[in-house]
């Protein structure tokens, strides 16, 4: 069956028969793996649609256990990525995340747009490149089913406004195990068991992660978080995906 979809390549790999093996995220069947004997070195429109950040369009035959790219036509070359090393190493780290969270055949449009609309930002913009990249990965824990609890206390229940009471609270406390706020009572007994990751943020986490939720990728072409909250957030967004997708793009040292 030969199937046609818009795509992002992931990565690909040499194998046998100077062929290679197309890793593309897909708009319509998710991720897939398809063997290609088209160069990516050539002139040609199909071997521009293989090449790191380009969105196009394939021509793929599905067979009973694996695919074929057959043909491709690249839609958007985003050509400055490749361009700008700072840009290059956060977009970079973009299809890394994807790569480590996609299932394979499962579609995913949301996530897809979504992406799309990175790259464009990422273009766009000649700064805040790890801003764009932060927002991304917090934007696609709803996705994902891991959205924090940020509205009540995700051990008790107890609602933010009943225990954020102190004069000048910036944030409440921040458990990755719990999976959202928490109140002081449940701090400490998540302290007691040793086995809890708790951040105390400098910042109100709530506004923050909810402002990354309500607001597009391209909003945050311009936000220019400061370095001290930006690192904070990265550590806690870091160690959370880490807990609960198994993998984490945010720990190496990019500091753009």
């Amino acid at each position: 069956m030969l199937i046609t979809t818009e795509g992002i390549v992931l990565k690909q790999r040499k194998i046998a028969g100077n062929r290679r093996i197309i890793v593309i995220f897909t708009k319509n069947y998710g991720k897939i793996s398809a063997g290609t004997s088209i160069n990516e070195k050539g002139k040609s429109k199909a071997a521009l649609a293989l090449r790191p950040f380009t969105y196009a369009e394939y021509d793929i035959f599905k067979g009973r256990e694996s695919y074929s790219l057959n043909n491709a036509q690249a839609k958007r070359a985003y050509y400055s990525i490749g361009e700008d090393l700072d840009r290059f190493l956060v977009a970079s780290k973009l299809i890394e995340y994807l790569d480590a969270i996609l299932e394979e055949g499962q579609s995913r449009p949301k996530l897809f747009d979504m992406t799309i609309e990175f790259l464009e930002s990422i273009t766009n913009t000649n700064s805040n490149y790890e801003t764009l990249l932060l927002a991304f990965v917090a934007k696609t824990l709803r996705l994902q089913g891991i959205m924090p609890e940020i509205t009540c206390c995700a051990d008790c229940g107890k609602k933010l406004a009943d225990f954020q009471k102190e004069p000048g609270q910036k944030s409440p406390f921040f458990s990755v195990n719990a999976g959202g706020i928490v109140c002081e009572e449940c701090v400490d007994r998540e302290k007691s068991t040793g086995e809890s990751l708790i951040f105390k943020p400098s910042f109100d986490i709530v506004s923050v992660l909810q402002y990354f939720n309500d607001n597009p990728i391209s909003r945050f072409e311009k936000v220019a978080l400061k370095s001290d909250i930006k690192n904070e957030l990265k550590n806690i967004i870091s160690r959370y995906v880490s807990f609960y997708l198994g993998t984490n793009v945010l720990d190496d040292d990019i500091s753009l």
